[in-house]
């Protein structure tokens, strides 16, 4: 009966942690916007390189 009594109040400390979502999310920052940006451009960069070259269609 003990145990159970522990798994609730762990179950309800996390739900407590967990309740609001504003800290659950923050911001990027700068850099990491610039790094996804720069990430998906060469990815794309690339795709459309290697379809031009190797034509598969």
């Amino acid at each position: 009966m003990a145990e159970v009594k522990i798994r609730e109040a762990d179950q309800l400390a996390r739900q407590a942690q967990l309740a609001s979502p504003e800290e659950e999310w923050f911001e990027l920052q700068p850099i990491e916007k610039k790094l996804i940006r720069y990430s998906l451009i060469l990815g794309i960069g690339l795709l459309l390189v290697f379809i031009f070259i190797f034509k598969p269609f």
